[in-house]
């Protein structure tokens, strides 16, 4: 059975992460910096969902344990801004989840039953994440009385531990149950009837064939119509609603990129120069190792390496025949890193080992019954027992047990240091132990290669970076800009004087993070939600470069502004005006067919040229007319209309449309539409949860502030 312990480790990832990061130093000095108040309260709010506070702190308190958990479960020290995000994020989520649909289970009367627990951990059918927590590690085999027994004796535990890891456990299985239940309840009340179905199977099945001509709007002359101001206002008003939009902010902004300097160079070539003389006196794998990682950047690698794997320049060197421990390469730069590399040895080695291995893993950190095991397994194998047989049955590594332990052939520096050195070191049929991080090993090499000579060297690096002398002369330069300009227009001419380029960020959301060519940029978007239009911020410190920006323009939530998407509206408005013209021109004709209709207006107004064409195979499904484009009301227009009799002129995206059916093909008769209704019906229910979700969050009245904290 696998001990409780490895519930949050095997499971946490069904639990749920909860999230993100952000210190509570850092969001009362938010609030205690210019305008904060300690006495305003809603400053201390991340947000509010259906009439309920969010409090900052209480949410930070969750994000610091969704780190936690992220880092125990991943193994990590420290997690990047990416991630630390990613689980913000999620955390958010998870409250929103658990307020609303919280407030819906018991608006609607679902709860979940103890027994219903009970059974779900220790019945027929246990919940996955039991069954995840209790399996076998290694024969995958799960046991209810394993449960039981856990659960009988889990308040034995003096620490409290045991109750601790399972209390989340039941909960996330209560939580799953609720969601099971109530969504349940709302996709059993979906049906799919014979009759939509049938229309469903006809929108796919039958066709029409018509003939058509179109006066498209790019052919009639803009002079044809006369476009009033009062015209615009009018289509704006009357489609302002297509406009919605969320508030965003719109900013242009420059970079001052810091690069290290003349004498930066120079400083860190004094550096390595100094370095080369003591390295010189330094002899000995230990001295050398402890050397490099007191003064490079980058640690001592501790690995034999062959010819063709060192840079050209230190291959020459190294593998030359009059080499000893004495030879040195360098000062020289690689990667913008000044470097000096020097021979510690030289061994005749074997290029690749095939191997296999039985591991032992460490079970908990202050038993000792793998080192027990691990003697007990090697005395089997002194007195002739099967390797094979033993690594399938008794490994704890699950990559290679299935093989007998089998590796395959690797090279050097392949696998971790002990386990490196114990195969290229060794011969054919030596059996080893060996410890690392992941247990104890039982090593048998089976083959090596011939020897070939390798070198070992140890590197000195120094990144050539800018120093902080260098920093404050460029922040000179882009606080002396920031502070020089006042307004959008003295900001771009001033930044082309200087020879910047400046760059547009559009449309910026409150929450957004990101902004094409900055790194991190999050303190420009939160700065641009405190701005005026015309306001041109300080510098901030992104990497190495410092970025000032000025706010171009603040759009609010609700519906766009004439003055915003004018342009767009003129030509719409231009558009309506002409197909209105067009479809009066075609009310004067007395023409009963397409072809009459097309020739007439053709010849009597010089402003129409109206093709006749046909399009056929069109489907109610469809969206698309062929050589015309997406034309979705025109093909509704079609399917609503009788077979041989002229249309009324349509105004369409493209141009205003007469049309005849000329062919209608019905879809062939069917009396089972089960594979329809079965493929609706999943349609339906796959969208359930996201749709729900969203519609009772669209009613929750969520207020977002995160965006003042993050």
């Amino acid at each position: 059975m696998a001990i409780i312990g490895d519930i949050r480790r095997k499971g946490g990832f069904l639990i749920a992460i909860f999230v993100g990061t952000a210190l509570l130093a850092f969001i009362l000095g938010d609030f205690l910096g210019p305008g904060g108040s300690l006495s305003s309260t809603s400053q201390f709010e991340i947000g509010e969902v259906a009439g309920e506070i969010i409090p900052a702190r209480e949410f930070d308190s969750k994000v610091q344990n969704a780190i936690e958990n992220y880092k125990e479960q991943s193994g990590s020290a420290s997690i990047d801004v990416a991630t630390t995000d990613l689980l913000r994020d999620q955390t958010w989520i998870q409250w929103l989840s658990e307020i609303i649909m919280g407030a819906e289970y018991d608006y609607v009367g679902v709860t979940v039953h103890p027994d219903e627990i009970f059974d779900l951990v220790t019945g027929a059918n246990p919940h996955p994440i039991v069954v995840q927590a209790f399996s076998n590690p290694e024969t995958g085999a799960f046991s209810a009385g394993d449960v039981i027994s856990f659960l009988k004796n889990m308040d034995n535990d003096p620490s409290g531990k045991s109750r601790a890891q399972w209390i989340p456990l039941e909960q996330t299985i209560k939580k799953d149950q609720l969601s099971l239940k109530y969504f349940s309840l709302i996709k059993k009340g979906l049906y799919i009837t014979r009759r939509e179905a049938q229309r469903d199977y006809e929108a796919f099945n039958s066709s029409i064939k018509i003939k058509y001509a179109v006066q498209r709007y790019n052919d009639v002359p803009d002079s044809i119509v006369t476009l009033e101001e009062s015209d615009i206002k009018k289509y704006y008003e009357e489609h302002k609603k297509e406009h919605e939009q969320k508030a965003s902010r719109s900013l242009e902004y420059i970079s001052f990129d810091v690069f290290p300097s003349t004498d930066d160079s120079l400083l860190i070539e004094d550096w390595i120069n100094r370095k080369t003389e003591e390295l010189a006196d330094v002899y000995g794998l230990e001295d050398i190792k402890s050397f490099v990682n007191m003064n490079a950047d980058t640690r001592f690698t501790d690995v034999f390496v062959k010819q063709g794997m060192l840079s050209i320049e230190l291959d020459s060197i190294m593998f030359d025949s009059n080499s000893d421990s004495t030879t040195m390469v360098g000062p020289y730069i690689e990667e913008d890193s000044y470097k000096l590399a020097k021979l510690v040895d030289v061994e005749m080695r074997p290029d690749s080992v095939k191997a296999r291995h039985i591991l032992v893993a460490i079970k908990v950190s202050d038993d000792t019954t793998h080192i027990t095991k691990a003697d007990s397994i090697l005395d089997l194998l002194d007195n002739g027992a099967d390797f094979a047989l033993l690594a399938t049955t008794l490994s704890d590594d699950p990559g290679s047990k299935e093989g007998g332990g089998e590796l395959g052939w690797f090279a050097e520096g392949t696998m971790v240091k002990a386990f490196n050195d114990s195969c290229f070191s060794g011969s054919v049929g030596d059996i080893v132990l060996v410890e690392t991080q992941f247990g104890i090993h039982i090593i048998e090499i089976l083959e090596l290669t011939e020897p070939i000579e390798k070198v070992k060297i140890g590197t000195i690096d120094r990144r050539i970076e800018p120093s902080s002398k260098t920093f404050a002369k460029i922040y000179a330069e882009a606080n002396k800009f920031a502070g020089s300009n006042k307004s959008v227009e003295s900001f771009e001419k001033s930044a082309t004087e200087i020879g910047k380029v400046y760059r547009e960020a559009q449309d910026l959301l409150e929450g957004d993070k990101a902004i094409i060519g900055l790194e991190s940029p999050r303190e420009v978007i939160r700065w641009a939600y405190k701005a005026e239009p015309g306001m041109v911020s300080g510098p901030f410190e992104l990497g190495n470069k410092f970025v000032v920006a000025v706010l171009t323009s603040i759009k609010e939530e609700g519906y766009a502004t004439l003055e915003d998407i004018r342009t767009e509206m003129e030509i719409d408005a231009r558009k309506e005006k002409k197909a209105n013209y067009v479809k009066a021109k075609i009310a004067e004709n007395d023409d009963q067919n397409v072809d009459d209709l097309a020739y007439n207006l053709s010849a009597n107004n010089e402003e129409f040229d109206l093709q006749v064409e046909t399009a056929q195979n069109i489907t109610f499904s469809s969206f698309n007319l062929a050589g015309i484009g997406r034309e979705p009301k025109l093909i509704g227009q079609i399917y609503g209309s009788k077979k041989g009799i002229m249309s009324a002129p349509l105004k369409g995206n493209t141009g205003v449309f007469v049309f005849v059916i000329e062919e209608y093909n019905a879809a062939p008769a069917v009396e089972d539409l089960t594979a329809s209704q079965s493929r609706l019906g999943s349609n339906v229910q796959a969208r359930v949860e996201y749709e729900v979700f969203n519609a009772l969050k669209k009613n929750a009245n969520i207020v977002d502030n995160r965006y003042k904290f993050y």
